[in-house]
């Protein structure tokens, strides 16, 4: 079994692999088929995009709050995203 420490995930290989995951955070930036996230858990996640509709992420800027769902990379490096959420906000402004 071999055991992944990236500067993203720890995390075994095998099963875990295959498991859905997902983070929340704002979108730094995009570019081609990667996007950057600032996840909540302060993090900084690339996503390869090339599984997720383009009109999932067309509209997308910086600084918006998605959600964002994937798999984990072979290398444990990255996040090949599924499907990305506009986030909604869950505080009100005074």
């Amino acid at each position: 079994m071999a055991i992944v420490a990236g500067g993203l995930f720890a995390m075994s290989l095998d099963a875990e692999a295959q498991r859905l995951i997902y983070y929340t955070g704002t979108v730094q930036w995009i570019a081609g088929s990667t996007m950057i996230v600032a996840t909540d858990e302060g993090l900084s996640l690339r996503v390869d995009l090339t599984r997720i509709p383009l009109s999932e992420y067309s509209g997308l800027t910086i600084r918006d709050r998605i959600i964002v769902t994937g798999l984990l990379s072979q290398d444990g490096n990255y996040l090949v995203g599924t499907s990305i959420q506009r986030a909604r906000l869950d505080y009100q402004a005074p």
